[in-house]
């Protein structure tokens, strides 16, 4: 365990070292991708901050990034890619997608609110919160899916996935504080929910579809690492079937048969940690440890370029998730 909490604090600490701490700037409590780069994506900043309430400390710096994100929302809910030079001039550019920026935003926020207890923050801050899960009601098609951007209609499993987890733990937050429009989200989530299971799940070849757009659905090859099998896990990852149910661990089982050497990838690759999470949630510990070693050797301690904040915010994660859960697996 002492490997696991070494080197969970190093990447705490890194990950801290991407936040801008600057009182009174526009930039303040914003999280880069990298600490001396100006790029700040909030779909990756979104995970930094929800790997940083691992450390009780850090609770406050996590709303400073949550309140950053508030400030910056565009007209209808949704959010920016933004740059910041040296003297915290910023700059904006299009965002990958609009859906999951949100989505994975309010799991963020319902997680601080319950993590850190800071209760107030979400009664002050309700209105601009339901403005971002209303970005993502918006984006919702007539078969209940999101499109990733309202400009780009195609509509993606993986962000889906994060969209529906997003208003679920937005919901439950509401119904928790007794708000009237509890059941308005809840209804988005279930839309989401019913459109993954109707549009994407393919009961005959026993697989999720990778995506939609239009009435096609493009055919999965298992073999294909992205996005046809690594799309494969989010259903687990974001709570929409369970990882003990006999789909999830089918999925589980070829995922690994198709790829066996995940736990190793090297870079120039992204080391994709979120695998190793994945793996914690199916009670696979031993190759979730691995992989944390793995990225330690090739990625952390050669300092690699493709080791980025999501990254080393799913390798807290995985170690915090270990150590919870060291008597199920360590002896």
């Amino acid at each position: 365990m002492d490997y696991l909490k070494h080197n969970m604090e190093g990447q705490l600490n890194w990950l801290k070292s991407c936040q801008i701490l600057n009182p009174g700037s526009s930039a303040d409590g914003a999280i880069r991708k990298y600490p001396d780069q100006g790029w700040i994506m909030p779909y990756f900043s979104n995970f930094t901050a929800m790997a940083m309430l691992e450390d009780p400390s850090s609770g406050p710096l996590v709303e400073r990034y949550l309140d950053w994100y508030l400030l910056n929302l565009e007209k209808n809910g949704t959010i920016l890619d933004y740059h910041y030079d040296e003297k915290m001039n910023s700059t904006t550019a299009g965002p990958d997608s609009e859906d999951s920026y949100a989505g994975t935003y309010l799991s963020l926020a319902c997680a601080y609110h319950y993590r850190t207890g800071q209760t107030g923050w979400v009664n002050k801050n309700l209105p601009r919160l339901k403005k971002v899960a209303r970005a993502i009601i918006n984006l919702i098609d007539r078969d209940g899916l999101t499109f990733a951007l309202a400009s780009y209609r195609v509509k993606y499993l993986m962000d889906n996935c994060e969209t529906y987890r997003g208003l679920r733990d937005f919901a439950n937050l509401l119904r928790h504080i007794g708000d009237q429009e509890t059941s308005h989200f809840q209804a988005g989530a279930d839309a989401i929910a019913n459109g993954i299971e109707r549009a994407l799940w393919n009961p005959r070849d026993r697989y999720y579809h990778a995506s939609k757009t239009g009435w096609f659905r493009p055919r999965v090859n298992m073999k294909k690492f992205y996005p046809d099998a690594t799309c494969q896990v989010f259903p687990v990852l974001y709570g929409l079937i369970k990882p003990d149910s006999g789909r999830a661990a089918r999925i589980f089982k070829t995922f690994n048969d198709s790829h066996p050497d995940w736990v190793h990838i090297k870079p120039p690759d992204f080391p994709w940690m979120i695998l190793g999470y994945y793996a914690c949630l199916h009670g696979d510990y031993r190759r979730a440890y691995e992989k944390i070693r793995t990225a330690v050797e090739v990625y952390i301690a050669p300092k690699s370029g493709s080791w980025y904040c999501a990254e080393a915010a799913f390798f807290v994660m995985i170690c915090a998730l270990l150590i919870k859960r060291k008597y199920e697996w360590s002896s």
